[in-house]
């Protein structure tokens, strides 16, 4: 089971690589608003996110089997814990720099990831900004009912043409 766990934690490393690299060309894609690069990048994130989960419930098994083995680890149970209960120094030396890796990449894979919905949400602000500027959307000095604000739109096309 042991085996398992390292060999699970390994395919998570490789997987959250590709993420990383993954996310740094959907920056590109961002910024460079190339909408058919973005949408190939989706369907290639959401294809690692799936081997992700499938990897996570790999290793949530691996652990239930070494907590039936040994009653003081939990299905829940942090790396750092197991470390002691692993079967010799070589195991332990591997799932701890195992760990220390998984750590660095998936805060890496986060950190690009907030990044990069800072980019979208920037985006859609400039889209909404535009098309409210073409249609002639303007805030009303008064609040509404309810305390919202008031946003009336002047006619800019003849539907009725």
């Amino acid at each position: 089971m042991w085996q398992d766990l390292a060999a699970t934690l390994n395919e998570l490393n490789k997987i959250y690589l590709q993420l990383i690299e993954l996310g740094k060309k959907k920056r590109g894609a961002l910024v460079s608003i190339d909408m058919k690069t973005l949408e190939s990048l989706l369907k290639d994130e959401d294809a690692l996110t799936k081997k992700i989960r499938d990897l996570e419930q790999q290793r949530q098994k691996a652990l239930i089997h070494l907590a039936v083995q040994n009653r003081a680890i939990k299905k829940d149970s942090k790396l750092e814990d197991l470390l002691q209960f692993a079967p010799n120094a070589q195991f332990k030396q591997i799932l701890g720099q195992l760990h220390k890796s998984l750590s660095e990449n998936t805060a890496a894979a986060k950190e690009l990831s907030e990044g990069n919905s800072l980019l979208i949400r920037g985006a859609m602000q400039a889209v909404a900004y535009h098309l409210n500027r073409i249609g002639g959307a303007t805030v009303e000095p008064t609040y509404g009912h309810g305390g919202g604000e008031v946003v009336s739109h002047r006619k800019n096309y003849e539907f009725d043409a």
